[in-house]
């Protein structure tokens, strides 16, 4: 009998919740500490950590509630969602979401397609933040683009990719009857649902009968390649001139500017790092996979949970490496942990009194 990947669903589900969890809990602190407690971090360099640490918190969001998964067959995948968020029914998503023309009757569907955008927001972020430390570092004149109104470049910069990977998955992923027909049976075994049921995009490679390629779904793969290709250059180029001229750039700086200059570049290659195995390589087995003509039945739930450790992982690495959140982190703990110890000593002083007070009137009392 063929085996159901409902549970596998499931568990797929529960890491995505837990990586929100994680990622708000670490985000939120980072968020904490850039905005009260660090103070050599300041001016834009500040505003792009909070944002950037922000859209990855709402990355992790996006996952956590509606669940996208991924199910590789053969020839293709299928990118869907088995979820119903906050339990409501598919007439109230319909309200709650926009009426847009969708093949399957269903408005879900926009929301997978809006992932997709969310995820290039994020990548594209990352960029900006290694173009600012390599402008910071050897054309200062240049962060005039990062001050006033000016500073909207980036803004355009981060909506104009995510808004075209959003609008690419949902127009060259959009399924057609071929698809459905591929994928149904498929999709009935391993999760019981139809693809009318469900929001679903599909990639499907070759077509089933002929083997001609089917050019609208390469042409996503060779779309969103470019657009990854392109942020990565960018992290790449500012990144390997940052590491081989950066000694030679601050040798007269003071000694706490150099690691703190130091410091931020480790924070940036652990930043490059990071995404390449959370992100990019993820990115490229959905991609490329289904090129491979490979009979499979596989489900790609583990790579969607990869995506939304990242927003955590990034976390904990400026909270590790930048020695100035560590030092915030423990003088605002140590004072939490002083006024918790000074509201004890109050209480038991002021229980003491109390007593103090009611045996001496006893006291009285009796005398009397």
């Amino acid at each position: 009998m063929p085996t159901s990947f409902l549970n596998l669903n499931s568990i797929a589900q529960t890491v995505g919740t837990f990586a929100f969890l994680i990622s708000s809990f670490f985000g939120i602190i980072v968020i904490f500490l850039t905005l009260f407690g660090v103070r050599k971090i300041f001016g834009t360099y500040k505003y792009l950590i909070v944002t950037f640490t922000t859209v990855g918190i709402g990355f992790a969001c996006f996952e956590a509630v509606f669940h996208p998964n991924l199910h590789f067959y053969n020839d293709g995948f299928v990118y869907f969602s088995l979820s119903s968020p906050f339990g409501l029914s598919k007439d109230t998503l319909k309200v709650i979401i926009c009426e847009l023309p969708i093949k399957n009757n269903n408005n879900f569907t926009i929301i997978l397609a809006m992932y997709t955008g969310v995820y290039s927001l994020t990548i594209s972020m990352l960029a900006v933040q290694f173009i600012y430390r390599y402008w910071a570092l050897f054309s200062l004149k240049q962060l005039k683009y990062f001050r006033g109104c000016k500073s909207l470049i980036w803004l355009v910069y981060c909506l104009f990719f995510g808004g075209m990977l959003w609008i690419g998955a949902y127009h060259l992923l959009e399924m057609d009857d071929v698809a459905e027909k591929y994928f149904k049976n498929e999709m009935r075994i391993r999760y019981s649902v139809s693809l009318e049921e469900i929001p679903a995009l599909t990639f499907l490679f070759y077509e089933p009968e002929g083997g001609l390629i089917r050019w609208k779904n390469v042409s996503y793969s060779v779309y969103i390649s470019s657009i990854m290709a392109f942020q990565y250059g960018v992290m790449i180029y500012c990144g390997w001139n940052m590491h081989s001229k950066m000694e030679q750039k601050i040798a007269h700086f003071a000694v706490v500017l150099k690691r703190h200059h130091r410091q931020l570049f480790k924070t940036l290659v652990f930043q490059i790092s990071t995404p390449t195995i959370f992100l990019f390589s993820p990115l490229v087995l959905i991609i490329y996979l289904p090129y491979f003509q490979i009979n499979l039945s596989l489900p790609g739930g583990a790579a969607m949970s990869l995506f939304n450790m990242f927003p955590a992982m990034d976390s904990i690495i400026i909270l590790i490496i930048v020695t100035e959140y560590r030092v915030a982190a423990r003088k605002m703990l140590n004072d939490v942990i002083r006024h918790s110890r000074d509201s004890e000593i109050l209480n038991v002083v002021m229980t003491k009194k109390q007593t103090t007070g009611q045996i001496e009137l006893s006291t009285i009392g009796t005398i009397l």
